[in-house]
């Protein structure tokens, strides 16, 4: 396998394919716009997207770029900081008018919430890190943002959701709109023995220009915009 990554680092082409791990959010709104870019001018470049939660091992090829929330460790891959994208607390407008609206500060006792079966490490503090004593889980849930925000519009509970994605939902609210983003890192992952290979470079910068061009919306959504209408 070794063997196998270091020809293929040294791979002058720009054709062949190239496979991209990473979750459906990130995939939805940067790297499928940063690919259809990239093939305008390398229309033979073929670009394969891995997308989901579970980790893949990119020494194993499993993958030749991963794009990533959490960091890894291993001391043979590569890693660059893509940027940021902004998470907040949102509820759909139904359940806000049947809800006493949590005050900032004062925990979300009486509430109810849907989040993850486990919460990632690399997520950090849930939820604003509000006290959740007294709040009820009404729903576990790996599925993606888009289910969630499905969960979210049909009065399930308050969640925390992109905001470059929430912010365009008509049923949905942030709970606390003067409260600034939750910062979540994105990373550029690949394996050092792949680095110069020309065709995980024409991929790798797409998607680093792609997020570049992105980066107001990914850290704040569309509210700033909406208050200037």
């Amino acid at each position: 396998m070794a063997f196998e990554r270091l020809a293929s680092g040294h791979d002058t082409r720009s054709t062949g394919v190239v496979r991209v791990a990473t979750v459906e959010i990130l995939a939805y709104q940067v790297i499928v716009p940063a690919v259809a870019k990239l093939q305008q001018v390398h229309p033979e470049l073929q670009v394969d997207l891995l997308v989901g939660l579970r980790t893949v091992d990119i020494t194993r090829r499993q993958a030749d770029i991963a794009v990533r929330i959490a960091r890894p460790t291993d001391p043979s891959l590569i890693c660059r900081k893509l940027g940021e994208f902004g998470v907040a607390a949102y509820a759909s407008r139904h359940y806000l008018a049947a809800h006493a609206k949590p005050k900032r500060g004062a925990g979300l006792k009486g509430h109810s919430l849907i989040d993850y079966p486990v919460t990632p490490p690399s997520l950090g503090a849930r939820f604003y890190d509000e006290s959740l004593d007294g709040a009820r889980i009404s729903m576990h849930t790996t599925a993606t943002a888009f289910t969630q925000m499905k969960a979210v519009a049909e009065g399930i509970g308050i969640c925390e959701l992109p905001c470059f994605l929430a912010d365009a939902h008509p049923q949905l609210d942030r709970v606390w709109p003067g409260e600034r983003p939750t910062m979540r890192t994105v990373w550029l992952v690949t394996h050092q023995d792949l680095r110069r290979a020309v065709k995980i470079r024409l991929v790798s910068s797409a998607i680093a220009d792609a997020f570049e061009r992105e980066a107001s919306v990914l850290r704040y959504g569309g509210l700033r915009k909406r208050r200037a209408r």
